[in-house]
């Protein structure tokens, strides 16, 4: 079977605390021998067994589907099956196809293609932007102003919000969205990101519509549909720990 690889100038390592440039042959490498192999041709003897979950496969599916939509949308040549065979940097060398199997990975694929990062990006940058300073108090007196605007349940919802404000000298569009039993908790994450003036003034509901132009714009296909599955049953394993937050930032 001929193997065709993918020929790139050079690729940027996002987030890389050096500033380096790779070389395209160090970020686009040909498939593995364990991918070396025709999906066509009918299921052999030897063909190497894979024992996973259907969680697993969920996230798998997810993750190629965001890939695909990425490329697509941003009119890239290469062929995002050979990304998903080729080892990247923000999954610690190992393939998509393997590593977004797990939660970790899987999450840091989001944000790689959900905010444009690149083809690849430096690990640590990305878990820093996947992180969340959980120490907002909805009591701080700084927050009176900030109305909890979610009806008060205890049962798991997806609470979603839109934030649109001046932060500093840049305007900034923000997407969050999150899977929790207590209202007042995607406030308080609104909070502690972008600061109380930003939450009291974002647009906050419960589920999400991906009708909108801001939604279309900045929420990519595959977490679209991801996010009504979780709206439809905030109590799923799919929606177990979802915390999203997509953001743009524009010079005023």
């Amino acid at each position: 079977m001929e193997i065709v690889t993918m020929v790139m100038q050079q690729i940027d390592l996002v987030g890389s605390k050096t500033a380096t440039t790779k070389p395209w042959h160090d970020v686009i490498k040909a498939p593995l021998s364990r991918w070396d192999i025709d999906p066509l041709e009918a299921d052999a003897a030897d063909d190497e067994v894979v024992v996973t979950t259907c969680r697993r496969l969920l996230r798998l599916s997810i993750a190629a589907t965001e890939v695909g939509a990425r490329f697509a949308l941003d009119g890239m040549e290469h062929d995002p099956a050979a990304w998903m065979m080729t080892p990247r940097t923000v999954f610690d060398d190992r393939c998509p196809i393997d590593a977004c199997q797990d939660l970790d990975a899987f999450n840091r694929n989001v944000v790689l293609h959900g905010l444009g990062l690149g083809l690849d990006a430096d690990p640590s940058y990305v878990d820093d932007l996947l992180s969340d300073d959980d120490t907002g108090d909805i009591n701080d007196p700084r927050m009176d102003d900030v109305v909890i605007p979610f009806p008060s349940s205890r049962k798991f919802k997806l609470l979603t919000c839109w934030v649109d404000a001046q932060v500093g000298d840049r305007r900034l569009l923000a997407f969050c969205a999150l899977v929790t039993d207590r209202e007042d908790d995607l406030v308080e994450r609104v909070a502690d990101r972008f600061g109380t003036s930003a939450a009291t003034t974002a647009n906050y509901q419960v589920g999400f519509d991906q009708t909108t132009a801001l939604a279309t714009a900045m929420i990519s296909p595959a977490m679209a549909d991801m996010l009504l599955l979780v709206a439809q049953d905030p109590s799923s394993s799919l929606a177990a720990g979802l915390d999203v937050c997509l953001e743009q930032r524009f010079a005023a």
